[in-house]
């Protein structure tokens, strides 16, 4: 078997031209740089876009923290509890006869 493998020797199965191949090469050692160029390229502009939607997410996250913070806000001011609607009805007199309270004096400037 062996021998018959010797008397085939390494030879080309078809013949091109040197020209040829020379061409071949250049022209796929063109098209893998091309390539590399666009997925690098690509890969810039998919960090960027991840950036984008990241910051963007962040920002409705905070949008909707913040706008439910101020309706639970407005929410608590609006509901009044019973000790609430009863120290609103008291005068400054009244409330300071009443134990623990306290009414800061304001300085005036």
């Amino acid at each position: 078997m062996n021998d018959i493998l010797d008397d085939i020797g390494k030879k080309m199965p078809y013949q091109e031209s040197r020209e040829y191949l020379d061409n071949l090469i250049d022209a796929s050692t063109e098209k893998a740089i091309m390539r590399h160029a666009t997925f690098s390229r690509n890969r810039h502009q998919r960090w960027k876009i991840a950036s984008a939607a990241a910051v963007a997410a962040l920002v409705i996250g905070f949008g909707i923290a913040f706008s439910n913070r101020e309706s639970t806000q407005q929410v608590t001011m609006a509901n009044q509890g019973p000790l609430d609607e009863f120290l609103s009805t008291l005068s400054d007199e009244e409330a300071a006869q009443l134990p623990f309270y306290e009414m800061e004096e304001i300085p005036e400037y």
